[in-house]
């Protein structure tokens, strides 16, 4: 049969008397499902003290993250509408340099930049910016762990993920503009380059000091009866006299031509000759360089001449024109 009582003793170590319980074994059996309830109850309240305290720590650790990355939102803000700012002021010196060369727009730009245009995440940031690209890396990281370790329905977080969203698209039309920018910026140069040759090119100087004694048209010969097609300008000074390019360009002749007596030709591009003839001495030859203003002859008789001059001819494209119409000198 089942025992209906336990017994207790409990012996004093120095008293001789002894207690004694007599305790029925419902109430023993009760004791312990209770004392194993306790000890459950107590197990569950120390993991949800621990859990609820850990939650704590990593709150606090929330908070501070979203705050160091609001300060970098703020800061990375702050730069790009720096950048915008210095876009919009280069635009606007490329649209003037545009009025002032006359540079037409190519109206396929946009479409094939956006066609060919990087995605942000690997286009922001070029060698002359290092700095700029470590620190997105360094954002990107944070915001990934951020992401990570926050929870999806938290303000802050969709708050931040909002803004980021932002700064994205704010690189993405910075890179853009800068592409476009860059485009319009090359195309004015290649423009500029061409027509700073062109205007280089230019016989706008006189050839040589002295006065004009004959100038581009129909003129009484100065050999005989009857008139002739005069194709220069003629002026007179003292023999070695220095004869100076008009034009930057390179010297197509060099040495003696029937009738000029002894001439330099210079090719200048752009279908545009200078011809410098009668002259005592020559001081380049064929195939050199030369600038505006070089020192190229001397003038001399040499030639069919009545005098010590220089005969000077500008052509465009074979044909003799009026050197008047190029030169910018009084």
């Amino acid at each position: 049969m089942a025992n209906r009582f336990f017994t207790v003793l409990v012996i004093p170590e120095k008293t001789s008397k002894i207690r004694r319980w007599v305790v029925p074994s419902w109430i023993m059996k009760a004791g312990i499902v209770v004392g194993l309830f306790l000890a459950i109850l107590g197990a569950m309240m120390f993991l949800d003290y621990w859990y609820v305290m850990n939650q704590i720590n990593v709150n606090n650790d929330l908070k501070v993250e979203n705050r160091r990355l609001r300060q970098q939102v703020q800061i990375y803000k702050n730069k790009m509408q720096t950048i915008e700012g210095t876009m919009d002021r280069i635009r606007t010196f490329t649209t003037r340099l545009k009025v002032i060369t006359n540079i037409e727009d190519r109206e396929s730009l946009v479409q094939k930049l956006d066609q060919k245009l990087p995605d942000s995440a690997s286009n922001v940031g070029t060698p002359a910016n290092a700095k700029s690209e470590a620190g997105n890396e360094q954002v990107d990281l944070d915001l990934t762990h951020f992401y990570e370790t926050a929870n999806q329905k938290d303000p802050e977080y969709l708050r931040l993920q909002r803004e980021h969203g932002e700064l994205e698209e704010m690189f993405r039309d910075s890179n853009m503009n800068t592409l476009l920018v860059e485009q319009e910026l090359q195309d004015l140069y290649e423009l500029l380059v061409d027509q700073k040759a062109f205007l280089s090119a230019l016989p706008t100087i006189r050839p040589a000091i002295g006065y004009f004694t004959s100038g581009f048209g129909v003129r009484k010969s100065p050999y005989g009866a009857g008139v002739k097609m005069h194709e220069g300008l003629d002026i007179a000074n003292h023999i070695g006299t220095v004869i100076r390019t008009t034009a930057t360009g390179v010297v197509k002749f060099a040495g003696q031509k029937p009738g000029y007596g002894k001439t330099v030709i210079i090719d200048h591009g752009y279908g545009l000759e200078t011809w410098y003839g009668h002259a005592k001495q020559l001081f380049v030859k064929k195939g050199e360089q030369v600038s505006r203003g070089q020192r190229i002859s001397a003038i001399g008789n040499s030639g069919w001449s009545t005098g010590p001059h220089v005969h000077y001819e500008v052509r465009v494209h074979g044909i003799p024109v009026d050197p008047l119409s190029y030169i910018l000198e009084d």
